[in-house]
């Protein structure tokens, strides 16, 4: 019994291994996102942190002010944002700011003229 128990704990850690590379993450790298980098820049800030896991639990290592520093991850559905080829003339106007914010399977994606919620391309 006990026997079974350690060969079950050990197959499991070893599937928990390698469970951020099947997901296409490196090595350090947290789950979730970035929440959008919109403040001003900050000239001559050093980084606060180069990877993920130089941060606490729940925080990832992402751009703010121009300068990496740890942040709340936000959650990120699947598929990637489109691209948009358009070139905005009025002032930019954010109606979403994370993923959470779109219904469904819709992304919080960065268009010409700022966020907005999108059908995701996949990939």
């Amino acid at each position: 019994m006990k026997a079974k128990s350690l060969l079950l704990l050990v197959a499991l850690l070893a599937l928990g291994s390698q469970l951020p590379a099947a997901l296409g993450l490196k090595k350090g790298e947290k789950l979730g996102g970035c929440p959008p980098d919109d403040g001003p820049c900050l000239l001559s800030v050093p980084d606060h942190c180069l990877e993920d896991s130089q941060c606490p639990i729940g925080e990832k290592c992402c751009y703010q002010a121009c300068f990496r520093q740890c942040t709340p991850r936000v959650s990120v559905k699947p598929g990637s944002c489109p691209k948009d080829q358009l070139c905005c003339l009025s002032a930019t106007q954010h109606l979403c700011r994370q993923d959470a914010d779109c219904l469904g399977s819709k992304r919080c994606c960065l268009g010409a003229c700022g966020r907005d919620c999108r059908d995701p391309v996949k990939g």
